[in-house]
């Protein structure tokens, strides 16, 4: 019974410590003033040019996989060592690996059925045979799934 009191008595102790805290926390966000130098006034923030925003976007990392945005190496690193990231990378070899198998069955066909008709050994196609594709997949639409966040 006594111990139970001690331990009850200790967390409320441990409440009012965090209580003061996160009032001194908030007393000095209040208080905080910023330094001069790095005061912005509010007509020049209006005036960023669109090529610096670009740029911004330029330095922002982006997971192919995932599907996220980072602002920093920091977090695109922290991102690349996640279960969920290693997760949808391995998903994704394993569909490109079964794709792959695929595409070299359909060119052992093609290989098979064309006498060297459908482009030279290093993966190359003439004008004629480009066209000719364009031809047979005129009106084709693409169609892409979304996949949501998981």
């Amino acid at each position: 019974m006594k111990r139970s009191v001690e331990m009850e008595k200790k967390r409320e102790e441990e409440r009012v410590k965090k209580a003061e805290m996160a009032r001194l926390k908030a007393e000095r966000a209040r208080a905080y003033e910023e330094p001069e130098w790095a005061k912005v006034e509010d007509d020049v923030a209006e005036d960023v040019p669109e090529e610096e925003e670009e740029g911004v976007r330029k330095n922002e990392l982006y997971c192919v996989a995932c599907g996220k945005k980072f602002k920093s190496d920091k977090q695109w690193k922290n991102h690349e060592q996640s279960k969920k990231h290693k997760d949808k990378v391995a998903e994704l070899r394993e569909a490109f690996g079964e794709e792959d198998q695929d595409n070299e069955d359909d060119d052992e066909d093609a290989d098979d059925n064309n006498d060297n008709g459908g482009g030279d050994a290093d993966g190359f196609v003439s004008a004629d045979e480009v066209e000719k594709l364009k031809e047979q997949f005129e009106g084709v639409e693409i169609q892409t799934e979304e996949k949501g966040d998981e």
